[in-house]
């Protein structure tokens, strides 16, 4: 530190504090909307499957959020990375491409498949999963969409040979 000018270390002085406060509010901004209130609440899209994911069985049951089926959990930074990509995707479309529809991309289909596998590992265990097919085509009133009948209502015919 002696070798620095009085302008360096007035600058360090400024700098790192303010360096520490932008990574806090960083951190926070991410641990906020990361939450489902905020994702239900912020954007009007959200709202219907905000209010039916409440009365899911993945919420009542296992506390699952938002961010359980929608974001990759393999590193931090595919994690920000897709968070920015779709957040500011979804903000664009929004706001420029009415009507208000949002689409999944192959990326998003490909996090929910994972995600899904990766939480239900001993349900699918001896289920062929590299066939193609994605775990929500069959399942896909969970958790947003309710169902004309509870699942366990419903009819399930087995051919018999």
């Amino acid at each position: 530190m002696k070798n620095l000018s009085r302008k360096a270390k007035k600058w360090l002085l400024i700098g790192i504090p303010l360096l520490v406060i932008f990574g806090i509010f960083i951190v926070a901004q991410y641990e906020r909307t990361s939450t489902t209130y905020y994702c239900g609440t912020t954007c009007h899209i959200m709202n219907p499957p905000y209010e039916t994911s409440l009365h899911s069985t993945h919420r009542e049951t296992n506390g699952v959020g938002c961010k359980e089926c929608h974001i990759p959990h393999n590193n931090i930074v595919e994690q920000i990375v897709y968070k920015g990509y779709s957040g500011a995707r979804d903000y664009y479309k929004n706001t420029f491409a009415p009507p208000d529809v949002l689409h999944t991309t192959e990326w998003s289909r490909n996090i929910l498949q994972r995600n899904c596998l990766n939480c239900h590992s001993t349900v699918v265990a001896r289920i062929n999963t590299s066939d193609g097919k994605q775990c929500f085509e069959c399942h896909r009133g969970e958790p947003h969409d309710s169902p004309t009948q509870p699942f366990s209502s419903q009819q399930i015919h087995t051919a018999i040979r």
